[in-house]
């Protein structure tokens, strides 16, 4: 067992070597970002704005503070290279002066504690501000805490175990299904320390620390196979357990019946519609023309007439949200979602937890689009299932995208973006039949609305091992996973002339040392702009790569090799490379690949829209 809790008091810091504060100027600050930007190699405004949290200012507001701080008046002053931005470099006024170090406390009634610098928890101080009231979490194992009241600490300790200790059986079982970790739980309680005073508190309990009968009934419950008891089979199933073991199930079931979720499984049969055209067409969004990425997906959900499959990495659009609603109750097999809802998201949108912790500002408007989507979206009884899903893909029985456009804001309308539509062909089958792959065998949790309204539960997928760890993705098809992307990826620049062109478009670049060895001044490489120069620069030199560019907003993911091979998909062109990036391996996600001459010029003429 741990306990959180969390103190209420003031931060307090003093000056270590010194006995007063020099009071910087605006200037002062700026000339030393400068500074310490042009050492590190980081020279130009763009990238001052990104090193250093100064993302708020715009760029010619920060412009015209280098040249104040400077004492110029014309921009390309501040240059040493004006045509590339790349500031002259500055000497540090501080680099004669002294650091001053500071020692940092907590004060609070039950005691006073030591932090250090680099404490998460420390607020901003800035000027001569010297204390500031605030809240301090600590975490404790045991009935003790440095330089915190003893009295205290065993109170807390023991009422908590106490606390533990009566709750019954189910109600243990009920708090490690509502978690959204398998392997741990919290309960949230209010601590008496006396008539008049309590203290918050947060217990967290492994399920390892619980008792084996308990671990089997929640594996069991976890395992939720149909989970009411509908035929003598599964009561017979029930029957062969340990007697302890059934009990608790069945006590369980009974209490928590309309809480409890059957398995939710796709329509057996998902077909195109044979009476729809065929179609096969490349969609470029540009950022500039507004809107095209949100209209053909708009498209793909207004007309479907049988389902919907929707596989979207994050989903916080609320108009194509409301729409996904609205086609649920019109649908006869459904809307289907496949999205990532990851510990650190829920965490952040989960109503149930919400109070608890801190939430940064950054996080605030997006989190609060996620959240009444996926408010929407339980509340029309949409199956959803959450696990590493990268995968960008918009499917219904008249025709199907696959992408790098996610159901957001700047993805729809202000990103570059590049997808492929397919209607009525094999494609489109093929990739009805990857999403009910990934439903079925990549899934983690299915997701469920909590009976009162309020947040949601996450059950445990679980499958056969067979299903689990025996189900491939077909060597022969058009759509390859990461792993097969990068493979196919390496084999064919192999056998490409050196003379051929090879593109590649990618909101990273990260390639692995297989394919290193093909980059060439015959390789043109476009990425977002926000990857660091240094990144850029680092394969520039290393590869004599001349046609290396950044893009703004760019987010689409091509690869095009010579006029033999194009790939188009959601997969970013990063790999095991010299920076160890595995991202790719992790995620489920989808290229398409297509050796057709006519379809690879389709492509590259409309790559300049990317540009």
């Amino acid at each position: 067992m741990k306990i959180q809790i969390e103190l209420s008091g003031k931060f307090a810091r003093s000056l270590l070597n010194a006995t007063e504060v020099i009071p910087r100027t605006l200037n002062h600050l700026i000339h030393e970002v400068q500074a310490i930007g042009t050492r590190y190699h980081r020279r130009t405004p763009q990238l001052l704005r990104q090193s250093f949290g100064l993302d708020f200012i715009p760029e010619p507001v920060l412009i015209n503070l280098c040249k104040n701080s400077r004492g110029v008046t014309k921009e390309s002053d501040i240059y040493q290279v004006p045509p590339l931005k790349l500031l002259k470099p500055l000497k540090s006024q501080l680099d004669n002066l002294d650091i001053y170090q500071y020692a940092y406390n907590f004060i609070c009634e039950q005691g006073n504690l030591n932090l250090t610098p680099r404490d998460p928890q420390l607020p901003v101080f800035s000027s001569d501000v010297c204390e500031q009231m605030g809240s301090y979490i600590i975490t404790i194992s045991e009935p003790n805490y440095p330089d915190l009241n003893l009295d205290f600490i065993q109170i807390i300790w023991n009422n908590s175990w106490q606390y533990w200790q009566k709750l019954s059986d189910i109600e243990k079982i009920d708090y490690a299904l509502k978690s959204h970790e398998l392997s741990n739980f919290f309960i949230n309680w209010d601590c008496y320390l006396s008539n008049e005073t309590h203290q918050k508190v947060k217990i967290w309990i492994s399920v390892d620390e619980l008792s084996l009968t308990l671990r089997s009934a929640i594996t069991l419950l976890r395992l939720n196979e149909d989970i009411h008891i509908r035929d003598n089979t599964q009561q017979d199933h029930i029957s062969t357990l340990p007697e302890d073991v059934s009990y608790l199930v069945e006590q369980y079931r009974s209490r928590h019946e309309r809480h409890i979720y059957p398995t939710i499984n796709l329509p057996s049969e998902l077909q195109p519609d044979t009476t729809h055209g065929s179609q096969f067409e490349f969609v470029i969004h540009n950022g500039r023309n507004h809107g095209k990425s949100r209209d053909t997906i708009y498209k793909i959900i207004q007309e479907a007439s049988e389902f919907l499959l929707v596989s979207s990495y994050i989903i916080e659009d609320e108009e194509l949200t409301e729409l996904i609603c609205q086609k649920s109750l019109e649908l006869p097999k459904g809307v289907w979602i496949l999205t990532d809802l990851n510990n650190e998201l829920l965490d952040r949108i989960d109503e149930q937890i919400l109070e608890h912790i801190s939430i940064p500002e950054r996080y605030r408007i997006s989190d609060e689009r996620k959240k009444s989507c996926l408010k929407m979206l339980l509340n029309s009884n949409v199956s959803i299932r959450s696990g590493a899903f990268h995968l960008k893909t918009y499917i219904s029985d008249r025709s199907a995208y696959l992408g790098s456009s996610n159901l957001t804001r700047g993805s729809l309308d202000f990103n570059k973006e590049a997808g492929i539509i397919f209607s009525n062909n094999f494609e489109h089958q093929n990739l009805i039949n990857f999403f009910q792959t990934f439903w079925y065998t990549r899934s983690k949790y299915q997701v469920f609305p909590e009976p009162n309204g309020c947040g949601f539960r996450l059950r445990s997928v679980m499958y056969s091992p067979q299903k689990r760890y025996g189900a491939e993705f077909s060597v022969e098809s058009n759509f390859l996973t990461p792993a097969q992307y990068q493979r196919d990826v390496v084999e064919n620049w192999r056998n490409l002339p050196r003379d051929m062109e090879v593109r590649i478009y990618s909101r990273d670049f990260k390639p692995s040392q297989e394919m290193a060895v093909y980059l060439n001044s015959n390789t043109s490489v476009f990425i977002n702009s926000s990857v660091s120069e240094n990144n850029r620069r680092f394969y520039i030199e290393r590869f004599n790569l001349e046609n290396f560019h950044a893009v703004d907003n760019l987010h689409a993911k091509i690869t095009i090799l010579g006029n033999r091979v194009a790939y188009i998909g959601g997969i970013n062109f990063s790999f095991n490379s010299y920076y160890n990036s595995n991202s790719n391996s992790t995620l489920y996600d989808l290229m398409y690949k297509t050796t057709d001459v006519n379809k690879i010029n389709q492509l590259i003429n409309q790559l300049y829209l990317l540009r």
